[in-house]
């Protein structure tokens, strides 16, 4: 470490209340931090356990690196941070909880993200503790997206938090916690994260352990004293009033602090009663700042279950009218939610936005669309379109126009029927017979249903002739610029295995209800699919495939016309992930290609509710499938950690 870090002082403040049983693992961590240049403040907020105590004894321990203030009479964390600031000495402040406790590393790195990158503040992510350890989840991360810059860092849900964060002390000092009141850190670090701008830095590769307590006051049940933010959040926007962005500054946090309080606590209060009161006072409360316009209400209705995404949207739009009996009774339709979005089907619409497909498409479209497709010059890349059909009728004029659209000249169109039990096959009749004179299409009908969708890929690949196959799915849908961008990538490279693009969900009307897959799949934040990319296979797999599905949606691939019955053999077991593996075993034998555009979408429709027996055997599949990447690439002891975290996430939300 250099010299001239040594002689940085670093003040810690820990204001102490009642946490006897936390205090000294808290201290300990802090004493045994690799940067030694530390003075700690404990501050006794008149504690009624054996707390002043142990800070004695810590106190005795410690020596002269642990400075102790006992507050006259109980005044609150804010009163005691406060009081710290004032004989703090050190260049840079850090706050810790009682009840937390932190990496050796910690301040370390924290300070050598500041000097590195010449910022006033580091921050960093935290991880939610069990009482007793295990973990609950993390990382939080604490900025939003891939920048990292001061709008990335209010719009999260750690911008108030002052815990991980390293502050400049002549920074943090302007602006006092507000004392007496919940919520105080928003009146103080939120302006002074404004003030710092984009002077920030992010420090990675370190934990703050964030202890849940049973009960602490988060994990409280409500009390109106949240309302206290109201007064938190005047104070915060008076010190940031003069910003060139305050609005957009006001935007972020009246949706973080505040509509989150509404929709994920306030809302919940079960006893209908009491929770109308409460809705009527915060109605009044959130008036001057109408709630209902935040344009981050949009985002956070989006971010909802699909079957959900109308209740919340009315809730928030509910606040216009100023009536908490109104808003109490749209609550209590959220268990008949089903029948409240088939009935509200036009509001519905207008909530998810924008619509990906041409409306009425019937059988002329799809032959007005073949009659030009039959005019395209032959492509280079030749691609059999394989459309596999399970009662599915409704959807199949849509499916053919979108295929039929494309740029790209097709070779063939073979559609297989896997005995559906709606018209289907007399919808495909009649596409057939009317489009067979512009483009080669056939049409595959099974005797009885062949119980796999699998058994239908490995037909359509036998029966293929081109050089790539599309498996495009009869309910899915894609833009007419799909094969476009993936043939191109095709011409370049004659070693592409398999080629996708970005998907979007689609609801039964065509209503996108999720921009871009790229969150779901990459799960450990890594950035891989910001950008379109040509990869080796192996090694896609060896760094990221290894560990979960990374192609969403068969409808987005085209795969390389190639003999796989080993292949099918080795997924004819597999109900629910089977297509992972598939995946993995092709593109072990050529490139990989990806192109970071959502122009496939995935039509997401019916009974989604998935049970505890399938979640259980979906599990029980992807264990599996990490022995079979086993096979594939060698798993060294990160790629086992990071499955085992990977098990650890699953079981918890699943609840296994």
């Amino acid at each position: 470490m250099k010299n001239d870090v040594e002689n940085k002082l670093i003040t810690v403040i820990v204001p102490c209340y009642n946490v006897e049983k936390y205090i000294e693992k808290s201290i300990d961590s802090i004493m045994s931090q690799s940067y030694k240049n530390i003075e700690t403040i404990l501050i006794d907020d008149c504690s009624t356990d054996g707390t002043y105590d142990k800070i004695v004894k810590l106190k005795e321990k410690y020596n002269d690196k642990i400075i102790v203030i006992k507050n006259e009479k109980n005044s609150g964390a804010a009163y005691s941070r406060n009081q710290a600031l004032k004989i703090a000495k050190g260049d840079y402040i850090g706050f810790v909880d009682p009840d937390d406790y932190i990496d050796e590393d910690y301040y370390l790195k924290l300070y050598e993200s500041i000097q590195n990158n010449n910022a006033w503040i580091a921050i960093t992510d935290i991880f939610l503790v069990e009482e007793n350890g295990n973990p609950i989840l993390g990382p939080i991360k604490c900025y939003e997206g891939d920048k990292l810059n001061i709008e990335s860092v209010l719009n999260c849900g750690l911008s108030a938090s002052p815990c991980n964060k390293l502050i400049r002390a002549d920074i943090i000092k302007n602006y006092p916690f507000l004392e007496g009141k919940m919520n105080e850190d928003v009146a103080s670090i939120i302006p002074t994260l404004v003030m710092c701008k984009d002077n920030l830095s992010y420090a990675h590769d370190i934990k703050y352990y964030y202890v849940q307590r049973k009960n602490s006051m988060q994990n409280s049940e409500f009390s109106e004293k949240r309302f206290d933010m109201f007064e938190a959040l005047n104070v915060c926007l008076e010190r940031i009033k003069n910003e060139k962005n305050y609005k957009k500054y006001l935007d972020i946090v009246l949706y973080h602090q505040v509509l989150m309080l509404y929709t994920c606590v306030i809302i919940e209060i079960d006893d209908e009663e009491k929770r109308k009161e409460i809705i009527s006072k915060f109605i009044k409360m959130q008036e001057q700042y109408e709630l209902y316009k935040n344009p981050y209400a949009k985002i956070y209705v989006r971010s909802q279950r699909k079957v959900l995404r109308l209740y919340y949207y009315m809730i928030i739009k509910l606040l216009r009218f100023k009536s908490a009996n109104l808003i109490n009774n749209v609550i209590k339709l959220k268990d008949s939610i089903y029948e409240f979005c088939r009935l509200t089907k036009r509001v519905y619409k207008r909530m998810i936005g924008k619509n990906v497909l041409k409306y009425n498409i019937g059988l002329k479209d799809v032959i007005k669309a073949a009659k030009k497709q039959n005019k395209l010059p032959e492509s280079e890349v030749k691609i059999s379109v394989v459309i596999p059909n399970y009662n599915y009728a409704n959807f199949m004029y849509q499916r053919l126009y979108s295929i039929l659209s494309q740029k790209v000249k097709l070779k063939e169109i073979i559609i297989l029927d896997d005995c559906s039990k709606d018209n289907s096959r007399e919808v495909i009749d009649k596409i057939v017979d009317k489009i067979s004179n512009y483009i080669s299409i056939k049409k595959i009908y099974n005797e009885q249903n062949s119980g796999s969708p699998f058994k239908q890929w490995k037909k359509g690949f036998k029966e293929a002739t081109g050089d790539y196959v599309w498996i495009a799915e009869a309910d899915d849908y894609c833009s007419n610029k799909m094969l476009t961008k993936l043939t191109e990538k095709m011409k370049e490279n004659k070693n592409i295995q398999i080629a996708y693009v970005d998907t979007a969900f689609i609801d039964k009307y065509g209503n996108i209800i999720l921009k871009t897959i790229k969150n779901e799949i990459d799960i450990r934040h890594t950035g891989h699919w910001d950008s379109s990319f040509v990869e080796n296979g192996m090694y896609e797999i060896e760094k990221y495939c290894f560990l979960n599905c990374i192609i969403a949606n068969v409808s987005s691939c085209l795969i390389k016309r190639d003999n796989y019955d080993d292949v099918f053999e080795k997924i004819s077991s597999y109900r629910q992930a089977g297509d992972w593996l598939f995946y993995n075993l092709v593109m072990k034998r050529g490139d990989i290609c990806f192109i970071a555009d959502p122009i496939n979408y995935y039509r997401v429709h019916g009974n989604n509710v998935t049970s505890l027996t399938k979640k259980q055997k979906h599990f029980d599949e992807i264990v599996r499938i990490h022995d079979e990447n086993r096979k594939i690439v060698d798993f060294t002891p990160w790629h086992e950690e990071e499955v085992q975290k990977r098990y650890e996430f699953l079981k918890k939300v699943w609840k296994l």
